[in-house]
């Protein structure tokens, strides 16, 4: 199985190695690429036409893969799967601590045209949400902490048409360091 890990936002490919690492002992081929520019500020559309490129470089036009986001990655591989169509060989998609419903942290000021995408009720987000059945059959999955500090509310990453699951980590970027998670994924992926 080829699995793609999507670093979330002012990070690198490089901080999704733990769990990468994990996935590899399974023997899954996994791709953590670096989507530039990584404060997002071209925008969730321009990281996830990287995102795409960088795939069908690493995999082809055609392999199945799983999808596995972190943060801002989760929702630039739901861009992906959505809008690009990505969903079409996709099996599973695993979005972790992802603002499914936004963040009131995307509006500091900050003038990446990303972050204001993240913005509760966006027009972005809105755009995403009314093309959710364009998901249909890919496994979604929706990991996320009620004592997340980073996604305000925490409530924002409970994704509605997902299967949802509660992991208690108050530091936004533990989840992909957990190896609760990680065992999670994986017996996840072994039962199809």
């Amino acid at each position: 199985m080829k699995i793609v890990l999507v670093h979330g936002i002012m990070n690198t490919g490089h901080v999704m190695f733990y769990l990468k690492r994990q996935l590899e002992k399974q023997g899954y081929d996994c791709y953590s690429p670096t989507l530039w520019p990584i404060d997002g500020n071209k925008g969730i559309e321009y990281a996830a036409q990287s995102l795409k490129t960088g795939i069908e470089k690493r995999f082809g036009q055609a392999q199945n893969i799983t999808v596995i986001g972190f943060s801002m990655g989760g929702i630039v591989a739901r861009y992906y799967l959505q809008k690009l169509g990505g969903a079409s060989r996709t099996a599973h998609f695993f979005a972790l601590a992802a603002p499914h419903n936004g963040s009131y942290w995307a509006y500091l000021p900050y003038p990446g045209k990303g972050v204001k995408q993240l913005r509760p009720n966006s027009e972005f987000l809105q755009l995403l949400k009314a093309d959710e059945s364009s998901l249909k059959g890919v496994q979604l999955y929706s990991y996320w902490s009620p004592l997340d500090t980073s996604i305000v509310p925490s409530s924002s990453s409970f994704w509605q048409i997902a299967q949802n699951k509660k992991f208690y980590f108050v530091l936004h970027p533990l989840i992909i360091f957990s190896p609760k998670l990680a065992r999670e994924i994986v017996s996840t992926l072994s039962r199809g």
